[in-house]
């Protein structure tokens, strides 16, 4: 298990990230908690896999899974995409408290999940 994860540059604010792994079966961190009082914002969200497997993100990592699911478990047929724009009426999807952005997987799978967000 292993994830790599880039940071693009956000052209106005906010943070972008780019999670692709093999096997995210064990949890993986795909942004680090940003300390107390503040909180992650998911705004824009794709995720797809080129396996049949399922894929939950989340918040923080309790014994190898999600602590809070966020989206999922999401269930993708091999070469499967889908993606959440959460920009309207709700602004985003709160993450928690000084809490870390994790991903999970059912199995082994090539995964890759883009986020884009803020930090308050």
């Amino acid at each position: 298990m292993a994830i790599t994860v880039t940071s693009p540059s956000a052209a106005k604010a906010g943070w972008v990230k780019n999670a692709t792994s093999a096997d995210a079966s064990g949890c993986e961190e795909i942004l680090a908690a940003g300390g107390s009082g503040t909180e992650h914002v998911i705004e824009h969200c794709v995720i797809s896999s080129d396996s049949a497997i399922s894929v939950t993100l989340g918040g923080g990592e309790t014994s190898g899974a999600v602590t809070t699911a966020l989206i999922g478990p999401v269930t993708f047929a091999a070469g499967q995409m889908v993606e959440w724009s959460f920009m309207g009426r709700t602004g985003g999807i709160l993450v928690g408290s000084n809490t870390a952005i994790t991903v999970d997987a059912s199995g082994a799978g090539n995964i890759n999940v883009f986020l884009e967000g803020t930090t308050r």
